[in-house]
């Protein structure tokens, strides 16, 4: 009874260690594009476009549906 008590106990904190150490910083498509924003060099808006030239050189470009939604998000290397 010990060794099935023991062995539970370990597979249970086993499960919850693999469990929580996880990452959930996943970021949607939204969030991606406001941080890009939010961190870049030059930002031009147009009306369905965003162009952000980085301090590294490289520019990106975020497109938006009709809905306000990212559609498609772009990063070209000009270095």
């Amino acid at each position: 009874m010990k060794t099935l008590f023991k062995v539970s106990f370990i597979a249970a904190a086993m499960v919850i260690s693999f469990a929580s150490c996880r990452e959930n910083e996943e970021m949607t498509a939204e969030e991606t594009a406001q941080d890009m924003i939010d961190n870049g060099d030059n930002v031009e808006v147009k009306e369905d476009k965003v162009k952000i030239e980085n301090n590294d050189g490289s520019e990106t470009k975020i497109k938006y549906d009709d809905n306000g939604n990212v559609e498609k998000i772009k990063t070209d290397d000009n270095s």
